[in-house]
This record gives structure tokens, sequence and C-alpha cells, in this order.
């Protein structure tokens, strides 16, 4: 049984020698073994703490910008690990990656020209490197709505939003 709660079998070589590679990457937690011969008599398990010290793979990171100007930053991490994500004015935001690995967040306000960096942490707390997303602010701001109101004595107040 595998830290992760998941099983594998083997069949042992003449020689007793055995040897099993997980599927996927596995969390800090134990290892139990047993062995089972062709009577079907199970010996006693045997278990071994396991510590993951394997640094998952830096993020995918994909950039869409969204028509008021926020960001979506969507991509793909190790599975169950949390995304930290640096925004161009230096606010920050994390998810954790769905079991797929997939992940998304949207920034809450528009952001300007800058790096978007992202990184993802396990839940043994093993940091990725970063990614860097060169992001361009091409989105024009909103036109201002102006009102313009004349005054007695002529001249004009002109007051609005932008």
């Amino acid at each position: 049984t595998y830290p992760d709660g998941s099983t594998g079998t083997v069949t042992a070589a003449g020689d007793g020698s055995y040897s099993l590679t997980t599927p996927v990457n596995q969390p800090t937690g134990d290892v139990v073994a047993t062995a089972t011969d062709a009577a079907g008599n199970a010996s006693t398990a045997t278990t071994v703490s396991y510590v993951d010290t394997t640094i998952p793979t830096a993020p995918v990171v994909n950039v869409t910008t969204n028509s008021d100007g926020s960001l979506t930053i969507a991509g793909t991490s190790e599975p169950g690990s949390t995304v930290s994500v640096t925004y161009p004015d230096g606010s920050t935001g994390t998810v954790t990656a769905g079991g797929d690995g997939s992940y998304s967040l949207t920034t809450p306000v528009n952001q300007p020209t800058g790096d978007v960096v992202a990184t993802a942490a396990d839940a043994a707390g093993n940091t990725s490197a970063a990614t860097t997303f060169s992001y361009v602010d091409a989105t024009a701001p909103v036109a201002p709505v102006v009102n313009v109101t004349t005054n007695p004595d002529g001249s004009l107040t002109i007051a609005g939003t932008s």
C-alpha cells in the first residue's frame, strides 16, 4: 500500500527480489508491504515511513485577458498542489490544483503590464521553480462618460466618470 492509499502488486523473482514503481508521485506517509505465497499464506506487514522530498514540476501558466481588464490564470500543476500566483500589480492569489492537476483563478482587478509568476507547493511543503509569463496590458480603458452643464455666466462644468 502506497502513502496515498493506492496499492500495487508484483511477483518476486526466484531469488526473492522484487521492484515496483508507483504510477504517480506520492505524499509523505507509510509504505506497507506483505508477501503472500502460492498457498495464500500472508506474511506480517512491513511498514516503512516515506518522506516526500520531490520538488513539484513548475506549473504551466496560461494568461487570458478579460473584457474588464482582469486576468484569468489557468494551467496545470501537480494534482492537489497549492498554486501561488503573483500578479503584475504585486497582489497574489492561491488555488488548489484539482485531481487532474488543472487550476484557474481570476484577478480581482485589472492588471498593468508586468510579470505573472506562479509556483506550486505540494502537501509536504516542497516548492517548485517559478514559471514567469510576461503580460502586456493591451486593453483600452473604457470610454469616459461626460456630462456638460452650462453655468449662468457661460462657463462650463464638465463632470463624469472614467
